[in-house]
C-alpha cells in the first residue's frame, strides 16, 4: 500500500464524518453559492489588476482548495498553475494553448489545443488512472468552510526505529563464603579497635585541654616588632628573641624581686645566648603605652621601674632600647608560683653544677644529680646574701635553670600519659604565667625544648657589663648600677650578628672557669702566719659611719641598727658612691684599732687605711655581707680574707661534675 491509497482512505473516512455531521445542518439557500462565486471571482480580477499580471492566483475548486490529481485535495495547498505559456517573461502568448502536461505522462485528452474535450472526462484526471475517491466537490461541501486538521498520520512500517530492549538490572555477586574467624583473631580486632578508641580519647584530651590553657593564661599587648630602636632588622628575620622576666622572688620585694633574661635562640637553633639585665640598671625607656591605654613619656629609671610603673610594654620598649634586639615573645613568670608547679609534678629533677651563682642561693642543692621538692625550689630561688649579688646576674640563671628544667619534666612521656598530673600542672602555670597576645604553649615548649636539648658549650651566658656599683644620683638617695655603655654596645652586636657573645667576653669566662678549678697550693706547715693581736678599742668607744656599697635599698639602715645594738655609735647613714668588691673598713690615721673592732662585728670585711676621711671610721657594706656579730675585747680578731676570689680553693667536686 502506498502513502497517496493511505492519504486516500484516511480522506474518504474525513468525508464521511463529515456528511454525517452535516445531515442534521439545514440546506443553504438556492443561489447563495453561486453568488458567492461570483463575488471572489470579482475580488480576484480587482486583485490581479492591482497587483499586475507577475501576481496570478492559482486556480482552485469549488471548495477553494487545491485539488492534486488522484488525490483528495489539501487544506491550505495551491493547485499547480494552468498559467498558458504566454504568461513565462519575455515570450509573446501561444494562441489556444492549453494547460501544459506534466513531464513523463501522455497528454491528456480535451486539455490539448485544438481537440474536444472527452466526453464524461472530469477535469484534472489523465486516462489511464481510476479516478481518485473523492477528488470531486460533494454537493454537501460547505461554503468556504475550511476544513477541519485531519489526524496524525501513522508510522510507515519498516521505518519507524524499534525501541530499545529493556536492560535487566546488574545483579550484584554474592561473595564467596569465608571461613568464620578464629576467636584469636576476633579477640585481636577488638583489642585494635579497643586501642585506637582509647589513643583517640587521650588525643582529644590533649587537643582540648591544650586549648583551654593557651586561653586561660593572662596576655598583654608588650609588642613592639617594628619599634624604630631595632637595629638591624633584616638580620633577625630568622631569629627568635624571649625576654624572660621572673617576678616575686621569694623573701625580696620592690625591685630586688626581679629577675630579667634576654634569650636569643639563632635561626638554626643549634646555640643560644642568654643576658641577664641588673634591676637596678640606669637606663633609658622611651615612650611607651601603660597596660591603661595612657602614654608614657620618656624618662632615665632603674630597669625593674620600666615594669613596676610602666608595664610589660615599656620593659619591652627599654629592652629593645638598650640592646637594638627585636623582642619576638615576651614571657611573664610568677616564680612565687614556680614552687607549686613542681609540687605538681612531683618533684622536678636538676643536675647542679657548682657556681657562684648556685652559691648565691639560700639552699643551694648539692652538686649533681638531684629531685627538688617545691619547698627546696623556693631555698633555690631565694637569695642567701642580699649583698652577693648586686647585678641579678645570680638569681636569673637560677631562675632560668628551675624553670628550664619544670617544663621538660611537664613534656616528659609520664607526665604526658598521666591526665590528673598533667592538669594539675598546667592549671597552676596557666595562673603563674603571662604572654604576649601573640606567644602560645607551642612556643613555650620550643624554648624550653632548646635550651634543654643544647648542650654547654651551645648556650652562652652573661651578664651586662658593669663600670659601677652603688652610684647614687643628686638628689636621691637609690643606688643604681651604672653599665659600660660601650661594651655592652659590642656584646648586643654580637648578638644580633649571630646569637653568639664576643670573643673577649668569652676568653673572660673561659679565664674566670680556670681559675677556679685550679687548687691553691698548700702552705707549709714552717710558714704558718702568727694569731691578730687582740682587740683593744671597746664598741662604746667607737662611732662609725655606716654606708651601702650594694644595690639594696635601706641595707645601710639595717646595719646601723644591728651595730648599735652591739653599743657602737653611728654618726652617717647614706650610700657609697664609688664601686666596691667587698665590705669594707676603711680608717685614718690613729683609727687602726677602732677599725679592727669594726671589721671583727662584720664578717668578710677588709681593712683599708686612707688619708681622706681623717681620723674617721667608715664601714662600707658591700657583695658578701652576713649580718652583724658581737665582739670580745682582749680576744684576737678574726683573720682578714684573701681579697683575690680567684685565689680562693674550690670546693673539690666542683670539677668532678658533669651534666
Amino acid at each position: 500500500m502506498t502513502v497517496e491509497q493511505l492519504l486516500a482512505r484516511q480522506g474518504e473516512g474525513v468525508g464521511r464524518r463529515r456528511a454525517a455531521r452535516r445531515t442534521a445542518e439545514p440546506a443553504p439557500e438556492p443561489g447563495a453559492h453561486e453568488r458567492q462565486l461570483s463575488e471572489r471571482e470579482a475580488l480576484a480580477r480587482r486583485t490581479a489588476a492591482r497587483t499586475g499580471p507577475s501576481r496570478t492566483t492559482p486556480p482552485r475548486g469549488d471548495d477553494g482548495l487545491a485539488v492534486r490529481a488522484g488525490l483528495p485535495p489539501v487544506p491550505g495547498a495551491a493547485r499547480p498553475s494552468t498559467a498558458p505559456p504566454s504568461a513565462q517573461p519575455g515570450l509573446p502568448p501561444v494562441p489556444g494553448a492549453g494547460p501544459a502536461s506534466p513531464p513523463g505522462l501522455p497528454p491528456v485528452p480535451g486539455a490539448q489545443p485544438g481537440l474536444p474535450p472527452v466526453p464524461g472526462a472530469q477535469p484534472g484526471l489523465q486516462l489511464g488512472l481510476p479516478p481518485a475517491p473523492g477528488a470531486g466537490p460533494a454537493s454537501w461541501a460547505p461554503d468556504e468552510r475550511p476544513s477541519r486538521r485531519s489526524g496524525p498520520v501513522p508510522p510507515l512500517p519498516g521505518l519507524a526505529i524499534p525501541p530499545a530492549p529493556p536492560v535487566a538490572p546488574a545483579s550484584r555477586r554474592r561473595p564467596a563464603d569465608r571461613p568464620p574467624r578464629s576467636p584469636g583473631r576476633r579477640r585481636a580486632v577488638r583489642a585494635a579497635v579497643a586501642l585506637v578508641a582509647v589513643v583517640g580519647l587521650v588525643v582529644l584530651y590533649h587537643l582540648a585541654l591544650y586549648f583551654y590553657v593557651d586561653q586561660r593564661i593572662d596576655r598583654v599587648d608588650a609588642l613592639a616588632t617594628d619599634g624604630p630602636e631595632v637595629l638591624a632588622p633584616d638580620l633577625q628575620d630568622a631569629a627568635d628573641t624571649y625576654l624572660v622576666v621572673g617576678t616575686g622572688i621569694p623573701g625580696q620585694t620592690g625591685a630586688a624581686s626581679l629577675a630579667t633574661l634576654v634569650a636569643s635562640v639563632s635561626a638554626e637553633g643549634d646555640r643560644a645566648v642568654l643576658v641577664s639585665v641588673p634591676p637596678t640598671a640606669l637606663i633609658d625607656t622611651p615612650a611607651c603605652r601603660t597596660p591603661d591605654g595612657d602614654l608614657r613619656n620618656p624618662v632615665t629609671e632603674a630597669f625593674a621601674s620600666s615594669l613596676l610603673d610602666g608595664g610589660p610594654a615599656c620593659m619591652v620598649r627599654a629592652v629593645q632600647q638598650l640592646s637594638g634586639l627585636r623582642i619576638d615573645h615576651y614571657l611573664g613568670v610568677d616564680l612565687a608560683g614556680v614552687p607549686g608547679m613542681v609540687d605538681a609534678l612531683g618533684g622536678v629533677p636538676v643536675c647542679v653544677v657548682p657556681s657562684q651563682a648556685v652559691a648565691a642561693a639560700a639552699e643551694p642543692p648539692p652538686a649533681g644529680p638531684s629531685q627538688l621538692s617545691g619547698p627546696a625550689a623556693s631555698g633555690f630561688l631565694a637569695p642567701g646574701d642580699s649583698g652577693l649579688d648586686v647585678t641579678g646576674a645570680a638569681v636569673a640563671e637560677r631562675a632560668q635553670r628551675l624553670l628550664t628544667s619544670t617544663l621538660r619534666a611537664a613534656m616528659s612521656a609520664d607526665t604526658l600519659l598521666d591526665p590528673v598530673t598533667l592538669t594539675r600542672f598546667l592549671n597552676r602555670a596557666s595562673d603563674a604565667l603571662t604572654v604576649d597576645e601573640q606567644t602560645t604553649l607551642g612556643d613555650l615548649r620550643v624554648l624550653a625544648g632548646t635550651l634543654g636539648d643544647l648542650s654547654g658549650d651551645a648556650v652562652h651566658r652573661a651578664g651586662l657589663p658593669v663600670a659601677q656599683v652603688g652610684y647614687v644620683p643628686a638628689g636621691t638617695d637609690q643606688a643604681y648600677v651604672v653599665l659600660d655603655r660601650p661594651a655592652t654596645r659590642a656584646l648586643f652586636d654580637e648578638v644580633i650578628d649571630g646569637a653568639r657573645l664576643p670573643d673577649e667576653v668569652l676568653e673572660a669566662q673561659r679565664a674566670d672557669a680556670a681559675a677556679a678549678t685550679t687548687p691553691a697550693p698548700e702552705p707549709a706547715p714552717e710558714a704558718a702566719p702568727a694569731g691578730p693581736p687582740p682587740l683593744t678599742a671597746a664598741p662604746e668607744q667607737i662611732t662609725v659611719d655606716v654606708l651601702n656599697g650594694t644595690g639594696t635599698t635601706g641595707l645601710a639602715a639595717t646595719v646601723a641598727d644591728a651595730l648599735r645594738a652591739q653599743g657602737f655609735g653611728v654618726a652617717a647613714v647614706g650610700n657609697e658612691p664609688g664601686t666596691v668588691s667587698q665590705s669594707v673598713v676603711r680608717f685614718g690615721p690613729g683609727a687602726e684599732e677602732a677599725a679592727r673592732t669594726v671589721a671583727a662585728a662584720v664578717p668578710g670585711a677588709a681593712l683599708e687605711p686612707s688619708d681622706a676621711i681623717g681620723g674617721a671610721v667608715q664601714l662600707v657594706i658591700g657583695p658578701g655581707y652576713s649580718t652583724v656579730v658581737p665582739v670580745e675585747i682582749g680576744a684576737p680578731a678574726a683573720p682578714e680574707p684573701a681579697t683575690d676570689v680567684a685565689a680562693a680553693a674550690p670546693q673539690p667536686e666542683a670539677a668532678a661534675v658533669r651534666c
